[in-house]
C-alpha cells in the first residue's frame, strides 16, 4: 500500500521528522518520492532512504521529474548512472523513471525503454522498474519494466485496459483527496476509500494522495508533513484485509468485483451499490461469513454457516464487502 509525498526530503530536519513519524503510524508500505537529485545531493537522499528503511518503508524514487534540467537523453543516461548504482545497495528501493513521460516531449517511446533497460544494467540489486503512463500505452508491455504503473480515471478503466496483460499493474495516478480548484486535487474521501477498495480487488491497488493546504502552505503529497484525510484510517482496514487475502485469490467480474479462491475464501466488494442481501453458491462445508462496512470501519460476523446457498444480508447502505472463509 503506497502514498505519495513526491518533495517530502528536500526540507528541513522538522518537517522530515514529521513525515517519518507519519509514515510509522500509517498504513503506507510505500512511498512515492522524486529522487530530485540536482536539488538534493545523493548522499543525502541516501540518507533519507536510509530513514524510511528503518520504519520498513519503500522508497519508489521517481527518476526523471519535470523542472529537474533534465530534458534530453543523453542528460538523463548520465543522470540514471549517478542515481541508480549509488542506490541500489538499499533493498527499499523502487524505481520509476517518470511520474508523466508526455511533460518530456524530447523523448521517444523508444528512449524511455532505452533508459529502463540502462537502469537495469546500473542496478545489481535487481528492484522493480516502471513508468507511469495512461492503462492502453504499449510502454506496458515492454519487457524491461517488472510492472504496469498506470494512470486512469477509474480502477475499473484500469483494469478493462490491462485485463490480458502478462504483469502486476498499479494504479499510481488517479486523483488525491482534498479540496484543491484542479478536480483532479479535490476527491472527496468517500471516492478514495471506494476506488481503494475496487482497486485491491481487481488487483489494481490505488497509490494514495493527498493535497490538503497545512499552516506551512504546504501539502502532503507535494511536501510531506501530516496526513489529515479521511481516507487514511479507512485504508488501514483495507490493508489488514488485503494482508488476509490468500494470494492465490482470483478476480471474478461480476456485477460487483470479487476475489476468490473457489471453495475456500471468498471477498466481494460491493462498493456503490446499496444491494439489500447477496447469495452466493458455494461448495459444501463451513464457512464464516463477515459484513464489512469501509467507511464506518466495522466488521461484523455474521457466525458459521452451511455451504451451498449462502444469502448474506446488507444493511442498503454504500461501501459494503462480504468475506466468506472456509472454516474446518
Amino acid at each position: 500500500m503506497a502514498t505519495t509525498a513526491l518533495g517530502w526530503h528536500l526540507h528541513d530536519e522538522k518537517r522530515r521528522s514529521r513525515t517519518l513519524a507519519t509514515l510509522e503510524s500509517s498504513p503506507f508500505q510505500r512511498v512515492r518520492m522524486a529522487a530530485f537529485a540536482t536539488r538534493c545531493s545523493l548522499d543525502a537522499l541516501e540518507e533519507r532512504v536510509a530513514e524510511l528503511a528503518g520504519i520498513g518503508v519503500t522508497a519508489e524514487l521517481v527518476l526523471m521529474h519535470p523542472g529537474e534540467g533534465v530534458s534530453d537523453v543523453e542528460t538523463a543516461r548520465r543522470y540514471v548512472r549517478d542515481v541508480v548504482p549509488r542506490l541500489s545497495a538499499h533493498p527499499n528501493v523502487w524505481w520509476s523513471l517518470s511520474g508523466d513521460p508526455s511533460r518530456f516531449p524530447a523523448f521517444t517511446e523508444h528512449d524511455w525503454v532505452r533508459l529502463a533497460d540502462l537502469v537495469a544494467e546500473e542496478d545489481p540489486g535487481h528492484h522493480p522498474r516502471s513508468i507511469t503512463v495512461p492503462a492502453d500505452s504499449p510502454l506496458l508491455w515492454r519487457r524491461t519494466f517488472t510492472h504496469g504503473s498506470v494512470r486512469a480515471p477509474s480502477p475499473r478503466d484500469a483494469w478493462v485496459a490491462t485485463r490480458d496483460h502478462h504483469k502486476p499493474v498499479l494504479m499510481d495516478m488517479c486523483g488525491y483527496e482534498g479540496d484543491a480548484e484542479d478536480p483532479s486535487l479535490s476527491l472527496p474521501p468517500e471516492k478514495v476509500v471506494t476506488m481503494a477498495w475496487d482497486g485491491s480487488v481487481r488487483r489494481r491497488h490505488l497509490t494514495h494522495g493527498e493535497s490538503y493546504v497545512d499552516d506551512d502552505g504546504l501539502t502532503w503529497s507535494q511536501d510531506g508533513g501530516t496526513l489529515t484525510g479521511a481516507a487514511v484510517p479507512r485504508l488501514a482496514l483495507l490493508r489488514q484485509v488485503v494482508a488476509g487475502t490468500p494470494e492465490e485469490a482470483r478476480y471474478q467480474d461480476r456485477d460487483a468485483p470479487m476475489l476468490e479462491v473457489p471453495g475456500e475464501f471468498y471477498l466481494e466488494y460491493c462498493g456503490e451499490h446499496r444491494f439489500p442481501d447477496r447469495t452466493y453458491e458455494v461448495p459444501q462445508g463451513r464457512y464464516e461469513v463477515e459484513v464489512i462496512d469501509t467507511w464506518e470501519m466495522t466488521v461484523t460476523p455474521l457466525g458459521v454457516l452451511d455451504g451451498g446457498t449462502i444469502t448474506v444480508p446488507l444493511p442498503g447502505t454504500v461501501g459494503q464487502a462480504v468475506r466468506i472463509r472456509r472454516r474446518p
